[in-house]
């Protein structure tokens, strides 16, 4: 089971209870355990309002939620001009404003931070799921593995890390065979590269295709905003660029898109690919 949301959002404070009330709606349909919706709760409205209050620049921010099984990752990514949380200092127990990192680092089960120069900052919480009896949720996830939660376990985080080095490697069988085994076809890293992006990025067309056909979303972006199509224009993998347009990949999405990027270096095969790419239907 895996749900997405991805939120393009106003720095305005009425997008907080807005954004809260959608992916608690969809918590509460899953039948997540009350005591998990309300720290989730607090935890998104603590990381949208950081942004609001104190990224500098930049009128939106993106709020990226995913729901895998028993796992629930929030993502959010200004554009202001990024912060170190390590220098931010601990408030006192009296003080009411700036406790929202501590109250982030207490309730989540892993919290990170990343400045982008110039380029915004972002908050990674993960937080896992329980579900009440008989509830959707359970019932979806009754056969699913344990998540692997970054940060939560060094076995696991380290596990996770070996599923990356082999899609940027290549090793296509013992990839798929993690995949086939329970390993979520989505799996990211704390950058937001997934499998496929990685794999994309390094030149492995056969892994690519492996993967989009166990259900890996040839779409979805990174932390960044990048997608795997723009990257392996970018590297010019030709295969690569190939397995991704057949599996889905739509060169026009993105910010550079794929067609964007293959214009700024003169690509013209790429472009003649492209037009012949019909557009996704409206």
């Amino acid at each position: 089971m895996e749900i997405s949301l991805d939120l393009l959002l106003p720095r305005d404070a009425a997008s907080v209870p807005a954004t809260r009330r959608l992916l608690d709606a969809a918590l509460t349909a899953l039948g997540v355990e009350d005591h998990i919706r309300d720290d989730i709760e607090m935890m998104l409205t603590e990381a949208c309002t950081n942004v609001i209050e104190h990224a500098e620049h930049g009128a939106d921010y993106t709020v990226r939620v995913t729901i895998h099984d028993r796992r629930c990752v929030i993502k959010v990514i200004d554009s202001g001009a990024g912060f170190d949380a390590e220098r931010v200092p601990r408030p006192e127990p009296s003080a009411e404003h700036g406790r929202g990192l501590l109250i982030m680092r207490s309730l989540a089960d892993d919290v990170r931070f990343r400045s982008f120069p110039e380029d915004g900052a972002l908050v990674s919480l993960e937080k896992r799921l329980t579900y009440g009896e008989d509830s959707l949720g359970g019932l979806l996830t009754a056969d699913s593995p344990v998540p692997v939660m970054a940060g939560a376990d060094p076995d696991q985080e380290a596990f996770a890390g070996r599923m990356f080095e082999m899609a940027r490697a290549g090793e296509t069988g013992r990839l798929v065979a993690y995949v086939e085994a329970g390993v979520p076809v989505n799996l990211c890293n704390d950058r937001g590269d997934t499998l496929l992006m990685l794999a994309a990025y390094h030149g492995h067309p056969q892994t690519v295709r492996a993967l989009a056909a166990r259900g890996a979303d040839p779409e979805r972006a990174n932390d960044k905003g990048q997608r795997p199509l723009a990257g392996a224009v970018f590297k010019k993998e030709a295969d690569v660029v190939r397995a991704l347009l057949d599996a889905g990949a739509d060169p026009r999405a993105g910010s550079p898109s794929a067609a964007d990027t293959a214009r700024m270096f003169g690509d013209t095969e790429f472009l003649a690919w492209f037009d012949d790419a019909a557009p996704p239907s409206a």
